[in-house]
């Protein structure tokens, strides 16, 4: 009966830690598929009014399944990535050194996933202003927690 007893706790943890999803890993893009839409071009982002600004190259992908891509990145190193695939979303964030993800849609509250669907015309997500131009210049900003982007593309 000790045996039991002792053991019990690594069975709960060994139990508990299967049922926890982890992504799967997401598949390789190939932005040369003919099934996704892309826009590019360059951006500024200030991740809230304390951080600097950061700029870089921007590109926005769409592909037909539904799937998105964004990447925001100083050559050679991303800043932001933003991927959904399927019912799978991550965003890895090199400049704080942080990566999220799950199941299902992304965060709302998360803009880059959000830019395919600004840039086709959908309404401006809650908490932000967007302003865009016939040029193709955009503005955003999120009153609430200070985040911004300007970005002009192609």
């Amino acid at each position: 009966m000790r045996v039991l007893v002792t053991l019990s706790p690594w069975i709960l943890v060994v139990t508990l830690g299967g049922c926890i999803a982890s992504a799967p890993p997401l598949h390789k893009v190939d932005l040369g598929d003919p099934g996704w839409r892309l826009w590019r071009g360059q951006a500024l982002w200030k991740a809230n009014v304390k951080r600097p600004a950061l700029a870089g190259d921007l590109i926005v992908a769409r592909h037909i399944n539904g799937d998105i891509l964004v990447s925001f990145s100083k050559s050679p190193l991303p800043i932001v990535t933003a991927r959904t695939a399927g019912n799978w979303w991550r965003i890895d964030i090199v400049e704080r050194g942080r990566f999220f993800e799950g199941r299902g849609r992304p965060p709302q509250r998360i803009i880059w996933f959000l830019l395919p669907d600004l840039l086709e015309g959908a309404s401006t997500p809650e908490n932000w202003e967007v302003d865009a131009t016939t040029e193709g210049e955009w503005s955003m900003a999120n009153q609430q927690t200070g985040e911004t982007i300007r970005m002009v593309m192609d």
